[in-house]
């Protein structure tokens, strides 16, 4: 038997400074690939994401196992100056920093690329933040909902005529992970042709931006604002979920040719040539009006029965599930996305895969989310301190 592929990152050393999840997804996700990634971490500031969630699993917090799993653990205090010399040290011998502190910290504390890139001039310096290196809020603090409040996405999410609502999942949040994984990747790439460094700036706010992509084209063209349409669609309809006997389905009418096979599905014939519903634009006219018809019609029979009908008519469609129907769903499992780990003082426990599959060298899941400063004595030895200078620097508060 060939001996395992090295997975595609291995050999890369990346420091990650973040907190929560934008940041340690990135992180994450490198060190699936098989990154070396080192939590960088202090005892006055530990990563928020081991306790924002009251659900733990043996002291461990569930949101930490599972965005640190695969990393080691540092903990440096870097307002001290032995602090700043250990990580500036590490720096040097790093190939990519992942950065998320409200802006102005970096700078302050002397890690931000300009002061460390002399140093090492290969150095790929990822800075993600809630709204960017420019522009009046470049210092002012972010999370998920700030950006989705006002990056747009509040205020075209939830029923007309109601009040902006929070998406359910932290959508910037885990985008703008994904983007500074991709700035990251690219960065690589570039490096390996020119042997230089650089910096990579990522902001929430402009992946919402890319996120609103297909609405935005619009805007710009009409100026009209898109509203809210609960689980509906401006230019489309039937586009919404509709209760049913058991529950909830999702059903999207979207090409004309589909609206006669869709009314046959729900035995509704008359629907494809009555003259309110028998065009698109009437049906976008008349849209409550159809709706109110609709929900009769599906309120008479159970998810399952109305997509074995609207399949069978190769209209779209998808049953609304939560949480527990999600994970049992048979597509999840055969996308093999939901998966257990141990870990020494958490146990086995539920956790998400890595969400690309490459064929020859795919990402695995390897070792558990660190403790606070877990790897900290191993980092250390390997930059070249010596016991004596790990002791002094642990008896002195700086670990």
């Amino acid at each position: 038997m060939a001996p395992p592929s090295p997975l595609p990152l291995e050999g890369i050393r990346v420091l990650e400074l973040a907190h929560l999840i934008a940041g340690p997804i990135c992180g994450m996700y490198l060190a699936d690939l098989g990154a070396d990634v080192v939590k960088v971490e202090s005892r006055a500031a530990a990563d928020a994401g081991r306790t924002v969630y009251r659900a733990s699993r043996g002291g461990e917090g569930v949101l930490h196992l599972t965005v640190n799993r695969n990393k080691r653990g540092l903990c440096v205090d870097l307002r001290r100056p032995e602090g700043l010399a250990v990580f500036r040290r590490l720096a040097e011998r790093t190939d990519v920093i992942i950065e998320a502190f409200r802006g102005g910290v970096a700078e302050r504390l002397g890690i931000d690329y300009d002061s460390l890139r002399a140093a090492n001039p290969r150095l790929i310096y990822c800075s993600l933040s809630a709204f960017g290196p420019e522009g009046p809020w470049r210092d002012k603090p972010g999370l998920d909902a700030l950006v989705q409040a006002v990056g747009g996405l509040m205020a075209i999410t939830g029923e007309p005529g109601g009040a902006p609502v929070l998406c359910g999942a932290p959508v910037a949040d885990t985008l703008g992970g994904l983007l500074a994984t991709q700035g990251i990747l690219t960065a690589l790439l570039a490096r390996a042709r020119s042997g230089e460094g650089q910096r990579v700036n990522v902001s929430l706010l402009d992946g919402m931006l890319l996120a609103h992509t297909a609405r935005l084209s619009v805007f710009h063209e009409t100026g009209e604002q898109p509203g809210r349409w609960g689980s509906g669609h401006p230019e489309i309809s039937p586009y919404q979920a509709l209760r049913c006997q058991d529950g909830w389905i999702f059903v999207a009418v979207w090409r004309e040719a589909l609206w006669a096979p869709f009314c046959e599905a729900v035995e509704r014939p008359d629907l494809a040539v009555d003259p309110r519903f028998a065009t698109r634009g009437a049906r976008l006219g008349n849209r409550d009006a159809l709706s109110g018809v609709l929900a009769e019609v599906f309120e008479r029979r159970p998810v399952a029965e109305w997509m074995e009908r609207l399949e069978r008519a190769d209209v779209l469609c998808a049953q609304v599930t939560d949480y527990e129907a999600l994970v049992r769903h048979p597509q999840v499992a055969a996308s093999r996305m939901i998966v257990e780990q141990d870990h020494p003082r958490a146990g086995r426990f539920k956790t998400i895969a890595t969400p690309v599959r490459l064929e020859k060298t795919p990402g695995t899941i390897r070792t558990p989310a660190p403790a606070l400063g877990e790897h900290t004595r191993e980092v250390l030895r390997e930059i070249g301190y010596a016991e004596a200078e790990i002791e002094a620097l642990g008896a002195g508060g700086v670990l």
